[in-house]
């Protein structure tokens, strides 16, 4: 009998490759001023309707996510918070509560009235490593 060897399978071995820190990092004004084109010109004549409106809020956050993904942040979570009512002789208070990474998530807001509706619109950028 022979003593052939058969071949052996090298197994790579590879360690972990956290990055900490995005190749690009979320622009607060740049997403502002997306917020500022899409909300002013998607709601400049918009009366209030408890029909419409829920369309309406997930019609909006959609494109301002489709929006804020084209400027390819990479590693970055994007959440789109959308709020809609009608604006009547009232004050609104509008609170949000997170975990929060200083160094490395951001957000970006952007209020709007007319004379029928008020907005609020939140985007987030949360850093996934």
């Amino acid at each position: 009998m022979s003593d052939s060897k058969l071949p052996s399978k090298q197994i790579r071995i590879y360690q972990p490759t956290y990055q900490l820190n995005p190749r690009r990092r979320f622009n607060v004004e740049k997403v502002e001023k997306i917020l500022q084109k899409t909300i002013d010109y998607e709601l400049a004549e918009v009366e209030y309707s408890e029909k419409s409106v829920p369309e309406l809020t997930l019609s909006l956050a959609e494109t301002i996510r489709n929006s804020v993904k084209e400027e390819n942040y990479d590693r970055y979570r994007i959440v789109v918070v959308v709020t809609i009512g009608q604006r009547r002789q009232q004050g609104v208070h509008i609170f949000h509560s997170f975990l929060w990474d200083y160094e490395r998530d951001a957000f970006a807001t952007y209020n709007f009235e007319n004379c029928h509706i008020y907005v609020n619109v939140v985007v987030y950028g949360v850093y996934l490593d």
